[in-house]
């Protein structure tokens, strides 16, 4: 939904816990594809890569493949709506109309297929995002169940680095207080490049910011990026940014704000460059960016409770939670 890929280049298919579904026409072509991420085994996270024009925003019928229940084949496109308005509540609330948008028919069938038919609808959360007015139809919510709004406001910021770095001074009383529980007068963290060795601590740590393990995951991203930097002391990790060595941040963690700081001053100056696009909660940063667009982000059931926020300044929306 964010098309982040072209941003992006992580391939994370190749994980272990995605599974990718796909709607063809006749002849074969791929209309529409989406990936889910199953990251424990009742939430997963959903993206859309591709969603052809010739059905996008319509109600199609499909079929699945008996040897593959991931391959959906288009059989027509509904020019009428079903109305299920006059049919018995319970079959109005327990069952789904053939005809369905594309995405709708995706999702259902990848989140059977990642977190199982029988675990509890109460307890099997997914989670997409999107950008303003981008796909963003009443089907998420009406018909492929993203009813629950997150707490957060998320965009995606073009932020210019002459006027990012001064406010990244600790002097800086607004951004001092961002999260005042986590300030620390003195930073006695090293910041130092990522090499292989530190592998085990940056998951350690990733797994305190996001409640979860992700090894994998982390292996993926941390081989496919070119800069990588750590905020270190005695022993531990205390903070991490991750970017393609361009203007492209994947994200920052950091235990504090001044660390966060550190690194995206760090970043900047091993790179060089002119700005800095990343996901964030808007507000995280004082500095207003050049450019930013709007993200909604959807649940099924409920926000995911697990994430520290308090810890994240820029996340890899479009390809992972966080």
């Amino acid at each position: 939904m964010l098309g982040t890929c072209s941003l992006n280049k992580l391939d994370t298919t190749k994980l272990p816990e995605s599974s990718v579904a796909f709607v063809k026409n006749a002849s074969g072509k791929t209309l529409a594809r989406e990936t889910i991420i199953k990251y424990t085994p009742s939430l997963a996270y959903a993206v859309v890569q591709e969603l052809d024009s010739t059905i996008l925003g319509k109600d199609i019928l499909v079929e699945k493949k008996p040897e593959d229940d991931l391959q959906l084949k288009l059989i027509t496109i509904e020019k009428v709506k079903e109305n299920r308005r006059l049919l018995p509540i319970a079959q109005q609330f327990h069952t789904v109309p053939d005809g369905r948008h594309a995405e709708c028919h995706m999702t259902d069938v990848l989140s059977t297929h990642s977190l199982g038919t029988y675990n509890l609808d109460l307890k099997k959360n997914v989670t997409i995002d999107s950008f303003e007015n981008f796909q963003l139809t009443d089907s998420w919510r009406d018909d492929a169940g993203f009813i629950v709004t997150d707490r957060n406001i998320y965009i995606q910021g073009t932020y210019d680095v002459a006027k990012l770095l001064p406010t990244l001074l600790p002097s800086s009383r607004k951004s001092m207080t961002l999260h005042p529980k986590k300030r620390s007068k003195n930073i006695s963290e090293k910041v130092t490049p990522y090499t292989k060795t530190d592998f085990d601590l940056v998951s350690d740590f990733d797994s305190t910011v996001c409640g979860f393990s992700r090894d994998a995951y982390l292996t993926l991203l941390l081989s496919s990026s070119s800069t990588i930097l750590l905020a270190k002391s005695s022993g531990s990790i205390d903070g991490i940014i991750v970017g393609n060595g361009s203007d492209r941040i994947n994200l920052i963690y950091a235990e504090t704000i001044e660390i966060a700081h550190a690194l995206l001053k760090s970043y900047v100056e091993k790179t060089k460059v002119k700005q800095v696009i990343l996901f964030t909660v808007q507000g995280i940063w004082e500095c207003e960016p050049t450019k930013k667009r709007a993200v909604h982000r959807r649940h099924t059931r409920a926000v995911p409770s697990l994430i520290k926020w308090a810890k994240i300044y820029a996340l890899n929306m479009g390809v992972h939670i966080v």
